[in-house]
């Protein structure tokens, strides 16, 4: 009797060992099992080489640094009711291409047959008598271009605004005064005739206050084309 039970105990002492000995593989369907030997193998397997990973740095973008600054005005200048001289040929310029457009405009509305002789005497008499009023000068600002302080707006397409401007203060007014003290010396119809025969700005302007500053008339105010009309 104690010899049969030696012997059953034996027997699930060896059962229990080689169930502890197995290890089931559940990612091997081939392989229910992975036994001690297999698993010795695999800590002899050669090491892993390392992966490198290139990382791509952005090049650093380059820093423009700008030093802007308000436009340099002596204080005659800033406190003047007057315009001051150096800005006199570019108000003369702001004047003219204000007269011009308003010709061309009003001109555009003439019937074919009316275009010969052109705007009546009251047209024209509103036009320049419009043209000194302050509101005029709207959309022209100072502004430093090259260390040279100039008048830049629609008048002057060419010059570019980037940085501090000046457009408030006196500048409205003084644009008044100039455009009256200017026109005072013609007649509106004469103003006109200068308009219609391609010599506003030159009249106006290039025999006065730009008489040492230009010899030609800018494009942008050059009205030739719009006034000489062949029917």
């Amino acid at each position: 009797m104690s010899r049969d039970i030696f012997l059953v105990l034996l027997l699930l002492s060896s059962v229990v060992s080689n169930t502890e000995d197995d290890v089931i593989n559940e990612d091997d369907p081939d392989d229910e099992v992975v036994t001690d030997e297999e698993i010795a193998d695999h800590l002899y397997d050669p090491p892993l080489e390392p992966q490198v990973v290139e990382t791509v740095i952005p090049p650093q973008e380059k820093v423009i640094e700008r030093v802007m600054s308000t436009p340099n005005l002596t204080e005659e200048e800033i406190t003047s009711q007057v315009m001051p001289e150096r800005f006199r040929c570019d108000t003369c310029h702001i004047l003219v291409y204000t007269l011009g457009n308003a010709f061309k405009e009003q001109e555009s509305s003439l019937p074919a047959r009316k275009m010969v002789k052109g705007l009546d005497t009251i047209s024209v008499m509103e036009i320049v008598e419009d043209s000194c009023a302050e509101e005029k000068y709207a959309g022209h600002v100072i502004h430093e271009i090259d260390g040279v302080a100039q008048i830049c707006g629609p008048a002057f397409p060419d010059r570019k605004i980037n940085g501090l401007t000046l457009g408030r203060g006196p500048w409205k007014r003084r644009y008044r005064g100039y455009c009256g003290a200017l026109l005072e010396d013609y007649e509106e119809e004469e103003i006109y005739k200068l308009y219609r025969s391609g010599n506003l700005f030159t009249e106006l302007c290039i025999k006065k206050d730009c008489k040492d500053v230009l010899s030609v008339t800018p494009e942008v105010v050059d009205f030739k084309a719009f006034s000489r009309v062949e029917l």
